[in-house]
């Protein structure tokens, strides 16, 4: 005899739930829930897995997503395509395990750059298309950069490298400015050329500079020259704000004896934010959108059981 279980109440309960979910996050993140599309599920969160990076390989149509993980095991990248996710364990060009922050991850031509510790870490990307499933794969090089190397990007014609500012997170002394609107700021951004003759497709020196805010976790360029900063920290909401960085730049920026425009994302040149869900990480510009993943659902957090935590990446319409 088997006994017969009515399940009908069970998916009406979940379907109430999912509509009331919904409901709610409509209040709350309404320009968020109109301008969104959740692209993957963040692999790994259950594992302690704390996503830093995002970006899209265009030409394979993969999402891609980097970061460390609670247990400072190995560093990771994830590759998430239409058939299969396989992550990569990363080491040191040396060979030993590398278990860094793994703040962003970016792609130009033949390389993949991830960022961390005043570097910009390089691998080659073939060898991490072509490794399999829970292989392990070493830097090739790095490249060293003029601040602490939190979060990049990459547009097409500038690798963008940054750094996050905050009480505890301090930055050179020279990166503290004083904006045309009268705002205290002590992070930049750089921007690199992208160029194939050099080691690693990158110039040896930046080309530009942007004087950003407190609390930046990424930044991207928009086609139309718009830059979009992902601001957060800890429980409370974040913010993608965005600003004109077309025409003449604001300043000029010294670094090693050479001057490069610098622009001051301040007040000024502010366009507009949207309020989106907190502990958002780096960005990437995606044929006009922006690309993010959230921190908030891995395990190594509490907070993963409040409610409001994205576990997915994301693209976000930001016009």
């Amino acid at each position: 005899m088997f006994l017969k279980i009515n399940l009908r109440p069970v998916s009406l309960a979940m379907s109430a739930l999912v509509l009331i979910s919904s409901f709610f996050w409509g209040i709350f993140f309404p320009d968020y829930m109109n301008n969104t599309e959740k692209v993957t599920e963040i692999p790994g969160l259950n594992e302690g897995f704390v996503p830093q990076g995002s970006t899209k390989f265009e030409d394979e149509d993969i999402y891609v997503i980097c970061g460390y993980t609670e247990s400072a095991d190995a560093s990771r990248i994830y590759l998430i395509g239409h058939d299969e996710t396989r992550v990569i364990f990363l080491n040191k060009q040396n060979g030993e395990v590398y278990s860094g922050h793994a703040g962003g991850i970016t792609v130009s031509g033949d390389y993949v750059y991830i960022s961390n510790a005043h570097k910009l870490f390089v691998l080659d990307k073939k060898e991490l298309l072509n490794a399999g499933d829970k292989e392990t794969l070493s830097f090739t090089g790095s490249v060293d950069v003029p601040c602490n190397s939190s979060f990049c990007s990459c547009d097409g014609n500038r690798i963008y490298v940054g750094e996050y500012h905050a009480k505890d997170y301090e930055t050179d002394e020279s990166h503290t400015m004083k904006t045309p609107d009268g705002s205290e700021y002590q992070a930049l951004v750089f921007g690199y050329d992208v160029n194939a003759d050099e080691p690693f497709g990158i110039a040896s020196s930046p080309s530009v500079a942007y004087s950003v805010c407190d609390k930046v976790q990424g930044f991207a360029v928009t086609p139309d020259s718009k830059a979009v900063l992902s601001v957060s920290g800890g429980m409370i909401t974040s913010k993608l704000k965005k600003y004109d960085i077309n025409g003449e730049s604001d300043y000029e920026f010294v670094l090693n004896g050479q001057s490069i425009p610098l622009y001051y994302l301040d007040s000024f040149r502010f366009e507009k934010e949207m309020t989106i869900p907190r502990m958002s990480e780096d960005l990437e510009c995606c044929n006009g959108k922006i690309l993010v993943a959230f921190e908030a659902g891995s395990s190594k957090f509490i907070s993963r059981f409040v409610p409001f935590c994205e576990k997915h990446q994301v693209l976000i319409n930001v016009d």
